[in-house]
């Protein structure tokens, strides 16, 4: 049957029509700045609720990073078509892992969403919504819909600082649900932490399962435990999982949450597993390299990253995009979309006092708005009696007048497309 042996993994670069290869300005991190200064008043207290310096943030709304969980729709699409349950399961669990790659050494915090603040993208053949429907906690709901399939959930992030890491947990919990077959899956995002926050280099791992239960025959369950076998200088990139009928592992999941996921035999993989180690650990510091088990089925491979990755906030090409706004596309967004956020803007363009300046205007806005009891209901989401929020619909009949004003659009300098000359688009490449 053979070994276990290395594959250089061929990455695709995908590119949305149009769009920006790289951003405005370089990223420089400002010098002589302690985060254990930021960190030490605020010790007890959930990070998640308060403010950090710009220098802190990365140009992107939370509600923006969230969409980045629909960049590999494609393995939900396969999914609904494969009449094998089991093969099924095979593309929804890659979905799931692939819904975390995009955490790739990113150690910068988005912008903390104002209530009311919305993102929407429309991207290969799927509709996204998200909303901040409440302040405090901070509750971010989400909805996307294909042809295929729809995807709703709400994530209410917390952020809390342990002797010298921050653990986030992002309480991230979605259901996946067939248009043709009704049939349901569910899962929730794995909680991180980030380590040598006080000294040294920081980098991330993730420290819980990820499980995933259908309403059919199969459930799954990924491990990012290293438990001393696996290389993770840097941070610990290997995943593996199995899918179970009932308590029986019947599939083993196995690869690099950052680069791909493939299947195999349960027993294949358990006979194979000590020289798999040892090849993933020979093979992590190779770019785009890791070991596959003979007659595995290669689930997912990440896209290709920008050239300029390491000075762009860690952000993949998917990620460069959700900020623009495209032509044609202003007199359509509603006032409350972040895109219009000038804080973001500046911080693109390496306008750091200007984003601080904007941020805190945002800010003592919202204040106001709270104690004068104004906008602080939902526009598209709606909460039952058990807390659950859930979609009302009509957002993309676009009626747009109710919404508040949150980012003064009318005189917004994002009014069209972020097209500065230091920021190419894809013809450009």
């Amino acid at each position: 049957m053979g070994s276990p042996k290395i594959q250089n993994f061929k990455r695709q670069t995908v590119l949305h029509k149009g769009q920006r290869t790289r951003l405005p300005a370089t990223y420089i991190a400002p010098e002589d700045v302690s985060i254990w200064d930021i960190i030490r008043p605020n010790l007890g207290k959930d990070f998640s609720r308060f403010t950090v310096p710009v220098f802190m943030n990365e140009p992107l709304s939370f509600l923006q990073r969230l969409s980045e969980n629909v960049q590999y729709n494609y393995l939900l699409e396969k999914a609904a078509k494969c009449e094998d349950e089991m093969q099924r399961m095979e593309y929804v669990a890659a979905f799931a892992l692939a819904t975390v790659s995009a955490n790739h050494k990113r150690l910068s915090k988005p912008f903390n969403p104002l209530l009311l603040e919305t993102f929407e993208l429309e991207r290969n053949g799927v509709r996204f919504l998200a909303e901040q429907v409440s302040h405090h906690p901070p509750i971010s709901a989400v909805y996307a819909e294909s042809d295929e399939f729809t995807v709703e959930g709400t994530v209410e992030p917390t952020l809390s600082f342990w002797m010298t890491k921050l653990i986030a947990n992002p309480h991230a919990h979605l259901k996946l649900t067939f248009k043709k077959t009704g049939e349901t899956y569910s899962w929730s995002a794995p909680k991180c932490a980030i380590y040598n926050v006080i000294m040294g280099k920081m980098y991330m791992n993730f420290t819980s399962h990820m499980k995933i239960e259908s309403s059919g025959t199969y459930d799954a369950v990924f491990s990012f435990d290293n438990k001393g076998y696996y290389n993770h200088k840097g941070g610990d990139v290997h995943v593996e999982g199995h899918i179970f009928e009932g308590k029986n592992k019947i599939k083993a999941l196995y690869g690099n949450w950052t680069l791909f996921l493939a299947s195999c035999d349960q027993d294949d993989f358990k006979h194979h597993r000590k020289e798999y180690v040892r090849l993933f650990n020979e093979s992590i510091l190779e770019k785009d390299q890791g070991p596959v088990i003979p007659g595995s089925k290669i689930l997912w491979v990440a896209n290709q990253i920008p050239k300029l990755f390491e000075d762009q906030f860690h952000f993949t090409n998917f990620t460069l995009s959700l900020n623009e706004i495209y032509p044609g596309m202003n007199e359509k967004l509603p006032p409350t979309d972040c895109r219009r956020r000038r804080d973001m803007k500046a911080l693109e363009e390496g306008k750091n006092d200007e984003a601080e300046e904007f941020k805190h205007k945002y800010e003592e806005e919202q204040r106001d708005r709270r104690a004068n009891k104004t906008g602080n209901v939902p526009m598209w989401f709606v909460r039952d009696e058990d807390g659950h929020w859930s979609y009302k619909g009509d957002y993309w009949a676009r009626g747009f007048s109710k919404c508040l004003d949150l980012f003064e659009s009318t005189d917004n300098n994002n009014s069209s497309r972020s097209d500065s000359s230091s920021s190419s688009t894809a013809s450009d490449d």
